[in-house]
């Protein structure tokens, strides 16, 4: 694996983390909000942040179908994103949802568009 490459490894594994802790976090404050823990929505939003974790593990070994999936999930996700930030709400409860289509954003372009993440991909699906 040359330089470019282990960029676009960094690169990727960057974002699919802060996605995976953009996750937890919306799991943690959506209890602490509630000032209760929720056991019925705790045991949905688990099974979330694991199916969340393997398919992010997925992308990061390269699997297409796993990229694609990826790829519609987030910007769907986006798409739920956007209309929420334009309510009439304070800016401050809106900083969590900026944060998330930042996130959001930035993971789409790194998995799908940037030249290193391709040539990533490309090796591991060469020494797979």
């Amino acid at each position: 694996m040359d330089e470019f490459e282990k960029k676009g490894r960094n690169d990727i594994l960057r974002s699919l983390a802060s996605m995976l802790l953009f996750s937890i976090y919306v799991l943690v404050t959506y209890h602490v909000a509630l000032g209760y823990i929720d056991k019925s929505k705790l045991v949905v939003q688990v099974i979330r942040l694991v199916l969340t974790g393997l398919m992010l593990y997925l992308v990061f070994k390269g699997y297409s179908w796993a990229r694609n999936l990826f790829t519609v999930l987030t910007a769907l996700s986006m798409l739920i994103l956007i209309p929420a930030i334009f309510n009439d709400s304070a800016i401050e409860n809106k900083i969590p949802l900026f944060t998330g289509l930042i996130i959001y954003s930035l993971a789409l372009y790194r998995v799908n568009f940037l030249a290193s993440a391709k040539a990533y991909f490309e090796y591991i699906k060469a020494n797979r």
